[in-house]
């Protein structure tokens, strides 16, 4: 029998959207910022620390050693089916999407003339700044793909990317703008000139099943607790080959086959990906968890999963576009593609800052959770002409009722402010 998306009843798995805080239920708007996480997730971690939780990684060869092993190649075939992998060994276990984009910066061979990395001005932080430090060090050259609205615009990507190019990096979803860029289009851009593509899937699998191989992406990173997954662990996806090219950027236990000497210094045989990339001892409970958080996400209807966020998205766009105190950024056939609907002010007395303190302590019997802030892709808002917006971001456990509570309160809070000026 074919599996139907069934947004209220998944909320069963999510304890904490029954919690009241000071007496308030809460009304989650911030997914994008983290996903709660799902009772299946806990459980899984909890067992593993509880009965498990010895040390694999073929440090040891007792028989909780070998179990916790057994786990941690059994998570990563799990992510690598998860978006598509050839093969697990193309899986990295990182702390996070941070750190994947911080490896590869740091670890890419960048070679001869074949130094630029070209991003978009939608990237988040944590992929803008580990290349921006390389460009620093004078590893790379920077170059920045300017956008209009939240779109790539595929022409102007092709005319920055050349044969001096060693690398495209470009969010597959903004933090900011939603919607979904085309990493297949930009594959093929980037591949014409010899290039590598790294995306950046944070915000995309929330919503969406990424394969990468059908993209041809070369390298991409994503973490767990976007995904309703812990903190602290994440992915870099590389095409193996690719991955056994890169330098050394974190080394120590678990990346050599021996030390030996020379006489003057020690002489490391360095492991093939992904153990050589892997240094110390793994977080074998973060690993369990980002492998439950993805059987959860895969045996809900990829289609109805699709569906129900862009509705809500669509939702939240309309209802947001008939306000004229505040303006949507984005174009609404955009946003339909994400699971992000951002706003920013358009009338003089709408205070960001202020709005969020009236969602969280003015609204009676609940509090809605949203982002307010430039929310870490500060390049993103320089022409945007408001210091700070507003955030809603979606999951499968949210609802079309919890969109039209933040238009209601967002309502109030404009007539709050109306009477202010009075």
């Amino acid at each position: 029998m074919k599996k139907t998306f069934d947004a209220v009843r998944l909320r069963a798995q999510y304890p904490c959207l029954r919690r009241e805080i000071e007496g308030k239920r809460p009304v989650y708007l911030d997914s994008a910022c983290t996903a709660l996480k799902p009772r299946r997730v806990a459980e899984g971690m909890r067992d593993f620390y509880l009965n498990r939780g010895g040390c694999g990684g073929k440090r040891s060869a007792n028989l909780f050693s070998r179990g916790v092993e057994a786990l941690a190649v059994q998570a990563r075939q799990e992510v690598a089916d998860f978006i598509g992998a050839g093969s697990a060994d193309e899986i990295v276990f990182t702390s996070g999407t941070t750190e994947a984009a911080n490896l590869l910066a740091h670890a890419f061979p960048y070679r001869g003339r074949r130094r630029e990395v070209v991003l978009t001005d939608l990237e988040h932080n944590s992929i803008l700044l580990p290349f921006c430090e390389a460009a620093r060090r004078g590893d790379v050259v920077l170059r920045i793909c300017p956008t209009r609205e939240g779109r790539l615009d595929l022409d102007r990507l092709a005319g920055m990317v050349s044969a001096r190019t060693a690398l495209v990096a470009m969010t597959r979803s903004s933090n900011v703008f939603g919607g979904a860029l085309p990493a297949a289009e930009a594959a093929r851009i980037a591949h014409r000139q010899g290039a590598c593509l790294f995306v950046d899937d944070a915000q995309y699998l929330s919503s969406h099943r990424e394969d990468v191989r059908a993209a041809d992406v070369d390298f991409a990173a994503f973490s767990a607790h976007k995904l309703g997954g812990p903190f602290g662990v994440g992915v870099l996806y590389g095409k193996r080959r690719l991955l056994n090219r890169l330098g050394r950027y974190k080394v120590g236990g678990g990346t050599v086959r021996s030390v030996g000497w020379d006489g003057k210094l020690p002489l490391p045989d360095y492991l093939g990906a992904p153990a050589g990339l892997e240094a110390g001892v793994p977080n074998f409970g973060g690993i369990v968890g980002l492998m439950e958080a993805v059987r959860f996400l895969r045996d809900i209807p990829e289609d109805g999963l699709r569906r129900h966020i862009a509705g809500l998205a669509a939702r939240a766009a309309e209802g947001l576009s008939r306000r004229p105190a505040v303006e949507v950024l984005g174009r609404p056939e955009d946003l339909r593609q994400g699971a992000i609907v951002s706003f920013k002010p358009a009338h003089a007395g709408f205070s960001p800052i202020d709005f969020n303190l009236y969602l969280n302590h003015e609204l009676r019997g609940h509090f809605i959770a949203v982002r307010v802030g430039e929310h870490c892709a500060h390049l993103a808002h320089r022409g945007l002409g408001a210091p700070a917006t507003v955030r809603l971001s979606f999951f499968a456990y949210s609802l079309a009722s919890e969109v039209d509570l933040f238009l209601d309160a967002l309502d109030g809070y404009l007539s709050s402010v109306r009477r202010g000026r009075a």
